[in-house]
């Protein structure tokens, strides 16, 4: 199986956030120079919500990394809508996302690369794709948009009976006229998964021409300066989630899988409340109650949130295991499988489709492991046996993870990109 890495029909499948709460490797300066040739570099503004706490921001700051060898990538501040208060009135969004348009055709960039969550743009699915369509027309140069999350209400949905079919067809129909526009104005799209890429086609099939498939890259940080916020004890086994502390992560699955463990066995929760989250604070709480009733105040590690990236991988390197017991929220791609994959040690996922991105190819089939996170018996089962070293194929679990982070290292996630930049400069704007 291959990854699209152009514009040509796909036959076979491909294989493709959420971020840790925390910084990506290296923060580039917006106006660092390419470290490639003497050639004039291509300027990318990108769009993106550059200076907060955001796993989107974390991810094009880590790309950037990655495109200074041909680029100089110039940020343009998103805004998250997707707090409750009322700093940001209806009017007052779309008059922010058209200020990012004059934003970004100010920079002169020869290119302004999207980066897409729904909340960036209102609060709501229908506003999020009405201000969209409003900036990408206003933007003056071609355009690069990566579909982060594909939310099921963007495809049409059967249902059982004809008048409930009606509503669904006059429901999508507003959505479509909505954000084609936007879609069909982009001279190139980037997606993280096949399963994304498919969703896509299914109703835009004539974007099949310009659209890449191009996983978040998997490229381990040198940690060995860093000293971890907290140390594995002797004879201790982490089992490590990490991550913003959401809800659809899955934490009440790890807890309750914890009881079933041996003693020895410790579930590290690293990463802290999103500081967008409005229901956060209450879920943190929610998971302390479930682990001061389950008698496990002494076997659950909450880190917060890790600020410096040599920090955080540190603490993760201490792992003995990844569990990433996700719910299916839509998620193109994610980087904290990204991450789980980069430091060697076993990973056991839930079904959510965004933990199948990188399994895709032969030698990658087997680079973690999905199960049913939500019986305990089960999950704690194969936790067990994965500490152990006893789980069937835990070398070649090894053997194809080094082939995962062969495959979707940074550098080649850069060669994609630039081939979909170059795609993009030699398209025609449509209006």
């Amino acid at each position: 199986m291959l990854i699209q890495t152009n514009p040509q029909p796909a036959t076979e499948p491909h294989s493709a956030g959420d971020r840790l709460g925390s910084q990506p490797a290296a923060t580039p300066q917006p106006d660092s120079r390419p470290t490639d040739g003497g050639r004039e570099p291509l300027r990318v503004a990108f769009l993106t919500p550059w200076d907060q706490q955001c796993g989107n921001a974390e991810y094009a700051k880590r790309l950037a990394v990655g495109l200074r060898q041909f680029a100089t990538v110039e940020p343009v501040e998103l805004v998250n809508f997707s707090d409750a208060d009322g700093e940001y009135p209806r009017r007052r969004r779309r008059q922010v996302c058209l200020s990012v348009a004059r934003q970004a055709n100010a920079t002169g960039a020869d290119l302004v690369h999207i980066q897409h969550e729904f909340c960036f743009f209102g609060r709501r699915i229908r506003e999020a794709n009405r201000n969209f369509r409003r900036l990408v027309r206003r933007l003056h140069k071609p355009v690069v948009i990566t579909l982060h999350t594909w939310r099921p209400a963007m495809n049409r949905r059967r249902r059982k009976h004809w008048w409930q079919n009606l509503v669904e067809a006059v429901r999508f129909s507003l959505v479509k006229r909505q954000l084609a526009p936007a879609l069909r104005r982009a001279t190139a799209l980037v997606v993280h998964s096949e399963e994304t890429y498919q969703k896509l086609l299914a109703t835009y099939p004539r974007l099949k021409r310009k659209t890449f498939v191009i996983p978040i890259p998997v490229e381990p940080i040198d940690h060995r300066a860093a000293v971890p916020p907290v140390r594995k004890r002797p004879g201790e086994k982490w089992v490590v989630l990490p991550g913003f502390v959401s809800r659809y992560k899955g934490h009440s699955h790890a807890i309750a899988a914890l009881s079933l463990l041996p003693e020895s066995c410790r579930l590290v929760i690293a990463g802290g409340v999103h500081p967008k989250d409005k229901s956060g604070p209450e879920y943190w709480m929610q998971l302390l109650a479930e682990a001061d009733a389950a008698g496990l105040q002494n076997r659950v590690i909450f880190t917060g949130y890790l600020s410096d990236p040599q920090q955080q991988s540190a603490v993760l390197h201490q792992a003995d295991c990844f569990l990433l017991p996700y719910d299916e929220v839509g998620q193109s791609g994610s980087a904290v499988l990204a991450d789980a994959l980069s430091h060697d040690r076993p990973v056991i996922t839930s079904h959510a489709k965004s933990m199948f991105v990188y399994r895709g190819l032969p030698n990658t089939v087997f680079s973690s492991v999905a199960v049913d996170v939500t019986c305990p018996e089960t999950l704690a089962g194969i936790i067990e046996r994965s500490l152990g070293d006893d789980l069937p194929g835990i070398p070649l679990s090894r053997r194809q993870q080094q082939a995962v982070r062969d495959h979707f290292s940074l550098a080649q996630t850069k060669d994609r990109y630039q081939e979909a930049y170059a795609f993009a400069l030699r398209g025609t704007i449509k209006r």
